[in-house]
């Protein structure tokens, strides 16, 4: 049909990166990871349904010595106790970002095809605050691998300080003329759903998987400085960029470079397309805080496979084997990437043109 995208098949991994969790672990936790980062020997995962940090670390070939950090202990949270949904994760400068979802959520429907849904439960939309979280962690090293830690000398773990409401991210937000009227809409039926993070110093890039405006995706971007205490603030208006990703929202960022590597997959719940993008020089493209938004088209780079209700790509994590691959890591693992019994999870390594 004329004006129809035509996706291109799909690549094929040149690699797969066997992730070994330990047999004592929660199975739960491998089919639930949102985010990914690697700082030289440690790789940082990121999981939807907790408010926690797991890293694994290099040992030999292998990727094992599974251990998670609870953000209670490294953060003054305002809600400790409630999920987080963490989707973003990076490293700058010696630093773990991190970011939740900022989304609201409807109650999941029963999966039984004669399950009753009642639907005052179900039009009763989830409170947004717990994952109105971005922080960012400083990383000590111990031996070869990274600890994130509350603080480290005078670098302290801090927020942009969460609220009744939300916190300042929020509150903006809520005040944009474009976006919102999605700050009202659930995440996956085209709210609010922030999945991805990137950092160059104070400058500071989110990713939107929701919504897509006119088919186009949303970026923000942000200054953030931080105070004596550690705590975060945003010392500048949001700035949205629309991204030409084909009718895809952001699934995951990755600063390489100067450049922007972007995860791109569908908005809303659905098994449907996911590719690679690549944003030339970025980090020299400068942010102009305006009532403009300006339209940019990254460069496609490759089309990921996936499956039907399971395999979605959700975190990508830079591979220093070779400087043109990248790891990327599922959600929702079939049956063929996940071993039960012995708690390890397969994730793909791609190779991306030059």
């Amino acid at each position: 049909m004329p004006g129809m995208t035509m996706w291109s098949d799909p690549a094929t991994p040149v690699d797969q990166v066997e992730l070994r969790f330990g047999e004592g672990q929660d199975i739960k936790l491998l089919k639930n990871f949102s985010g990914a980062t690697r700082f030289e020997d440690s790789l940082f995962l990121a999981a939807d349904e907790r408010c926690g940090i797991d890293r694994l670390s290099l040992e030999g070939s292998t990727w094992a010595d599974h251990r998670c950090f609870q953000l209670s202990s490294l953060l003054h949270l305002a809600h400790p106790d409630d999920e987080a949904d963490l989707e973003g994760l990076a490293v700058d400068e010696g630093w773990l970002w991190i970011v939740g979802s900022h989304a609201r959520t409807r109650p999941k429907l029963g999966k039984k095809n004669e399950e009753c849904i009642d639907l005052d439960e179900l039009s009763d939309l989830n409170d947004t605050r717990p994952r109105c979280l971005l922080a960012r962690i400083p990383l000590k090293q111990q031996g070869r691998q990274w600890l994130p830690v509350h603080q480290d000398g005078e670098r302290r773990s801090g927020l942009v300080r969460q609220t009744k409401r939300g916190n300042a991210l929020s509150k903006q937000l809520r005040k944009d003329p474009l976006l919102a009227p999605f700050t009202r809409i659930p995440a996956k039926e085209g709210g609010i759903d922030v999945e991805g993070i990137a950092v160059r110093g104070s400058r500071v890039a989110l990713g939107l998987r929701g919504p897509v405006i006119r088919t186009h995706a949303v970026l923000l971007e942000m200054e953030i400085v931080s105070k004596k205490s550690g705590s975060l603030e945003l010392v500048s208006p949001l700035a949205k960029r629309l991204l030409d990703l084909e009718g895809l929202g952001i699934r995951d960022l990755k600063r390489c470079g100067d450049d922007l590597l972007i995860l791109a997959g569908p908005t809303v719940g659905l098994s449907g397309p996911c590719a690679i993008y690549r944003w030339v020089n970025w980090a020299q493209d400068p942010v102009q805080h305006e009532r403009r938004v300006r339209l940019h088209r990254p460069e496609h780079l490759i089309d990921l496979p996936f499956g039907r209700g399971v395999d979605h790509p959700e975190g990508l994590a830079l591979w220093p084997r070779a400087d043109s691959e990248i790891l990327v890591v599922c959600d929702s693992p079939s049956d063929e990437r996940l071993d039960t019994a012995r708690k390890i999870l397969q994730a793909d390594l791609f190779k991306l043109p030059l």
